[in-house]
């Protein structure tokens, strides 16, 4: 697991943004690249938002793979003519669509798709994706624990989110397993905020802690927050198969949760905004 420490300057009264882009799944036929090109297009517009990137963002899906399906391939995105270098048109593709938003990318991590993709053809799609956008620095690997601080651009004042973010492995065809499975990080991880992919689920749960304020004189209560981050892929549409209808699983809604932090006096208020 990585350490990973983003700070932020800001004034009173600001907000900020943070989008964790769960499973994209870039090449699937069933991929909603219009949503996705959205929230880019949204982080791009918005100074005071922030993008963690929670693995899965390509399909990375060969033709030797027993998963492959030739009629579940986007043609606009790995057409015929380029069968024979997927990696390098996955890569020239997403750098595309990344890049007016690469300073927004406070984290990019690796999914089940990008490792498999890695342990077999002997490239990181990840890492060739963040030199392409000028960002290897935003690597995150599987598993990372974030901290972004608020600097006051005025005061000697610095306010601490901590953001734990991991591709995930929570599956299953009922939500109430991944709700279980995601909220025992609590025990072993101390942050203010679990995101999780994988699941292509897209929900958040708070859960209140008891703390006291830093001279110790008052009781506090501290919401924290588990999630599953949502997905792009769509798993069932019309006149496409992919593995995930061969499968059996139940659709999904696309899009993203997203977090509204805002910096105040002592502390940073994080709201929950599921759907998007």
């Amino acid at each position: 697991m990585r350490l990973n420490t983003v700070r932020i300057p800001f004034k009173t009264g600001e907000s900020f943004t943070l989008i964790p882009v769960g499973d994209v799944h870039l090449g699937s036929a069933n991929c909603d690249v219009g949503a996705f090109k959205e929230v880019l297009c949204d982080a791009r517009d918005d100074p005071n938002t922030r993008l963690i990137f929670m693995g899965d963002q390509v399909e990375a899906i060969a033709p030797n793979d027993k998963r492959w399906h030739a009629g579940g391939v986007d043609p606009a995105i790995i057409d015929l003519a380029h069968q024979d270098r997927i990696a390098d048109v996955y890569v020239e593709k997403l750098a595309e669509l990344l890049a007016p938003v690469a300073d927004k990318i406070i984290a990019y991590g690796d999914g089940n798709h990008e490792a498999a993709f890695t342990k077999h053809y002997y490239t990181s799609i990840s890492g060739r994706v963040l030199e392409a956008i000028g960002r290897p620095d935003a690597y995150t690997g599987w598993a990372c624990l974030t901290r972004i601080v608020f600097d006051h651009r005025t005061r000697k004042r610095s306010l601490p989110v901590r953001v734990f973010h991991s591709h995930g492995f929570q599956a299953g065809r009922l939500e109430g397993g991944k709700v279980n499975e995601v909220r025992r990080l609590l025990a072993y991880i101390e942050a203010d905020v679990y995101c999780q992919g994988h699941s292509h689920s897209k929900w958040v749960v708070p859960q209140t802690r008891l703390e006291t304020d830093v001279r110790f004189t008052r009781l506090v209560a501290h919401e924290v927050y588990t999630c599953h981050t949502g997905s792009f892929l769509k798993t069932l549409q019309q006149d496409h198969v992919s593995y995930a209808e061969c499968a059996g699983y139940p659709p999904t809604s696309t899009g993203v949760v997203k977090f509204v932090l805002r910096p105040e006096e002592d502390r940073v208020r994080i709201i929950a905004v599921q759907g998007g």
